[in-house]
């Protein structure tokens, strides 16, 4: 690899990460932490939330259906796919695996480019995201060289940016059969960094890029990392996730850990370490581990759910693996609700009167879920008025990529009201849109907060119950 580019050398990389390491990660945004200037005891109307158990949709989370995205396995047509129909099935993100079948030692037929945009544009007027994954062979061993797999993402490079925004994640993909990074011919390690650095410069900076097995991250931070460099533009480590596409079959996951003992359990406290800044999913590849061997006490309902929790699952499979299990142990819901994000206010109290045309509140909020959400979102409040509809909104100074958890988050706001904004009554609600230009007017794409009544499906706005008076 050349030195040119966002990212170094690996072994730079890996001195990075030690140093680091060595000199202790800066926490930014943790619970507490506040938008404003103001630091002083706020009094004002209190309203205390509850909190619903109700399973409902919310971006870039939840359980997601596997599907044939391009092409048809050993097919030139495109695969049978009713994306429109995806949220009434319960879906608001899908994994997108893309055929690559009949390009492994050519280029990519450009028609066949425009036929995947026609299919970004259909899922993103279905209001659906996707993790997509690109590979040559389903099963059997791949013969793509580098030079190969560099091209082709090349070609793919203009329909990844111009698709970012219905992309959560990037999984790499090319490399062995279902691009599982795994049986693959004519690829050294060396070449693997190529195709991820490759990869990552491909797509625009704040998307992540999962990969399979611990040894595949060990390749960029053999070390680990922390909070500073997961949120460092500039480090490698902002770019990486996971997926482990065969969870519980085995305690090793087919091989997401090392096969054996000590370095398996090395590997689970190694990822246990990341995940919480990171993307994670997947899917199970069969039914819980093998019976009457199970040191990480994975095989009851109880240890299933904290293996979830444990390494911050946002999305998994439901139409793969032994999932009917789940719902015989009753916990299936449970996994419905907490996977990813699960965000609920737990009070507000805001000054009733904007004295001095500034906004005083405070608003506590906590994660009730498995990860925080894991591509970067705006957090705004807005005030309605109350008789004209019109609304206006304040930008908050606060990142959901670190609202982690079981976490609670204090935001402590006193702005400036907008300039021009007419006295009289105003509603506040709570606004978290997507970041891109191209979904923040679309409702499906904001995150739902999980209080009952709170909810406008209409504009992807969470009420507060609260007004202010601007003088």
């Amino acid at each position: 690899m050349s030195g040119s580019g966002p990212y170094p050398h690996v072994w730079f990389s890996a001195l990075l990460v030690l140093l680091l390491a060595a000199c202790g990660a800066q926490t930014e945004g943790e619970p507490g932490s506040s938008t404003g200037s103001s630091s002083a005891p706020l009094s004002g109307k209190t309203v205390t939330y509850t909190t619903t158990d109700e399973i409902f949709l919310n971006p870039e989370r939840g359980f997601r259906p596997g599907v044939q995205f391009g092409y048809g396995i050993g097919s030139r047509s495109l695969a049978g796919l009713d994306l429109a129909g995806m949220r009434g099935r319960g879906y608001s993100m899908i994994h997108a695996y893309i055929s690559l079948q009949h390009f492994q030692h050519s280029d990519i037929d450009p028609g066949y480019i425009a036929q995947l945009q026609s299919r970004f544009d259909e899922m993103r007027r279905a209001g659906l995201k996707a993790s997509v994954r690109f590979w040559y062979t389903w099963g059997e061993t791949t013969t793509a060289s580098r030079d190969r797999i560099l091209r082709h993402i090349e070609q793919l490079t203009p329909l990844l940016r111009n698709n970012a925004d219905v992309i959560a994640v990037m999984q790499a993909g090319f490399a062995g059969p279902w691009g599982e990074w795994h049986s693959y011919a004519n690829l050294s390690e060396n070449d693997l960094r190529e195709i991820f650095y490759a990869l990552a410069r491909a797509l625009p900076q704040d998307r992540r890029i999962q990969l399979r097995y611990v040894w595949n991250l060990r390749l960029f931070a053999p070390g680990g990392f922390g909070e500073a460099e997961a949120f460092d533009p500039n480090h490698i480590a902002s770019r990486l996730a996971h997926h482990n596409d065969c969870f519980m079959v085995n305690q090793s996951d087919a091989g997401t850990y090392a096969w054996d003992d000590p370095q398996r359990t090395a590997d689970r406290n190694y990822l246990q370490g990341l995940t919480r800044y990171m993307a994670v999913g997947g899917e199970m590849c069969g039914d819980v581990p093998e019976a009457g061997h199970d040191p990480y006490g994975r095989r009851t309902p109880e240890g299933q759910l904290a293996e979830l929790a444990r390494f911050n699952w946002s999305f998994i499979a439901n139409d793969f693996g032994n999932v009917d299990r789940w719902r015989q142990w009753g916990i299936y819901d449970t996994i419905a609700r907490r996977l990813g994000y699960r965000l609920a206010l737990v009070e507000s109290v805001v000054q009733e009167v904007a004295e001095g045309r500034r906004l005083r509140l405070r608003l506590v909020l906590r994660n009730d879920g498995w990860a925080a959400p894991y591509n970067p979102r705006p957090v705004r409040l807005l005030l309605r008025n109350t008789q004209s509809g019109q609304v206006y909104s304040l930008a908050l100074n606060a990142d959901p990529r670190r609202w982690y958890a079981g976490s609670t988050h204090t935001l402590q706001v006193d702005q400036a009201l907008p300039a021009g904004m007419p006295a009289g009554s105003y509603e506040l609600l709570l606004h978290l849109p997507d970041a891109a230009q191209s979904l923040q007017n679309r409702p499906e794409y904001a995150i739902r907060l999980a209080n009952p009544g709170l909810w406008e499906a209409t504009t992807g706005y969470n009420r507060l119950n609260q007004t202010v008076r601007v003088p």
